[in-house]
């Protein structure tokens, strides 16, 4: 990749973690493209999911000014950027997951924290619970 792509690629993903109400950062090998193109319709129309570069992620993260996920940027990495309800895409992520246990969750970046890959299907399942009892 060209220096002139490479910036324009860390300015680009820069401007989707500053956008973004969540990140997701997961591994998705052993997904088929069939599957990544259901993943994305899970995520909802909100949600932009990114095959990503580790390096151009650590820089564009830095830039936003979002700390803490070098750790999480390992292996194949794809990031999902949510700009919508960070509920209804946790939600699908969680569904889609458990379903296709080749996705792995490594962790996400929400109110200026880092969670756990536990902490991401405890909050989509608080919040299902949160949903029934007000619908009810």
């Amino acid at each position: 990749m060209a220096t002139a792509e490479k910036s324009a690629v860390i300015a680009k993903m820069t401007e989707n973690f500053r956008k973004s109400t969540a990140t997701v950062m997961t591994e998705y090998r052993g997904l088929t493209v069939t599957q990544l193109k259901e993943l994305r319709r899970a995520l909802g129309p909100t949600t932009t999911y990114a095959v990503v570069k580790n390096t151009l992620s650590r820089l564009a993260a830095k830039a936003a000014g979002v700390e803490g996920l070098d750790e999480m940027l390992k292996g194949p990495s794809a990031i999902a950027f949510i700009e919508g309800d960070a509920v209804e895409s946790a939600k699908g992520l969680k569904n889609f997951a458990k379903d296709n246990p080749a996705l792995v969750i490594k962790g996400a970046y929400m109110d200026g924290k880092v969670l756990s890959p536990k902490e991401i299907p405890l909050f989509a399942e608080s919040v299902i619970e949160v949903d029934e009892v007000i619908l009810s």
